[in-house]
């Protein structure tokens, strides 16, 4: 029993000590967040003037209590989706043997999708602020890949026409934007603190989609004649290969959804 009310005493005086702990970033400072600090509760919650915070790839949003907020001008947090990567470019068709087709250059891949800009919830009692800009944009989507060029059809021999050139891959969609992050804050005041939805300024659009990638050049067809029997019929030229497609856009990210609002208003 005295080991059971030791470690509940424990576990009051760690969370007694999480709600008094502090949050500071000094003016002009720069701040990147921890996966240790990805959820807090705070008393004291201080940003100073022209300081950034970022939240990194490797965290998916932030979340904040606090009982005593300073905001200082010029404050940003930044949590904007990643890029998505381009795509893989399509291989380029083999050159035909005599009198064969070049082969048929492949499709461009799809380009990678844009990563979702992080959710933020802020949930705070705010003593002074000036502006708190977020910007948590959705990733722009990552090119689709280049199609890959026909090959060149074989040359005419004595006894064959020339080959057909291949036909040209089609350039890959680009990659879907990510969405944009959520964005809540609620907020009320401490003392006679003057506080308006104006002094947040939220960014989280979805992310653009990426561009379609390039299609590739047809092969040209074998060359005719080919034959020095002056007795032999002349051999035609192989035709080209038809042209690839431009690639397609893909989709927008959808924008995240922003909720700003005081209890007591």
């Amino acid at each position: 029993m005295k080991t059971v009310c030791s470690i509940f005493g424990l576990l009051i005086s760690f969370a007694s000590f999480s709600q008094q702990s502090d949050f500071t970033v000094a003016p002009g400072a720069q701040r990147t967040l921890t996966a240790t600090e990805r959820t807090l509760s705070l008393k004291n919650f201080n940003l100073g003037d022209d300081c950034t915070i970022i939240i990194p790839p490797s965290m998916d949003g932030w979340t904040v209590t606090a009982t005593d907020v300073t905001i200082g001008k010029n404050v940003r947090i930044l949590g904007t989706g990643s890029f998505g990567g381009a795509a893989t470019n399509g291989s380029h068709g083999m050159n035909g043997a005599n009198c064969m087709p070049g082969a048929n250059g492949m499709n461009g891949n799809l380009g990678l999708p844009g990563g979702a800009g992080k959710n933020i919830s802020l949930t705070l009692r705010i003593r002074k602020i000036e502006s708190l800009a977020i910007s948590v944009n959705g990733g722009d989507g990552g090119p689709g890949g280049n199609g890959g060029n026909g090959g060149k059809g074989g040359n005419a021999t004595c006894t064959c026409n020339g080959g057909t050139g291949g036909n040209a891959g089609s350039g890959g969609r680009g990659g879907p934007g990510g969405r944009g992050g959520n964005v809540d804050i609620s907020y009320s005041t401490v003392g006679s603190a003057t506080v308006s939805n104006s002094n947040f300024v939220i960014q989280n659009l979805g992310g653009r989609s990426g561009i379609g990638g390039v299609a590739g050049v047809p092969g040209t067809g074998g060359l005719g004649g080919g034959c020095s029997d002056p007795k032999a019929l002349v051999k035609l030229a192989g035709a080209a290969g038809r042209p690839g497609a431009q690639g397609a856009l893909s989709i927008q990210g959808a924008n995240g959804i922003t909720t700003v609002q005081s209890p007591d208003k």
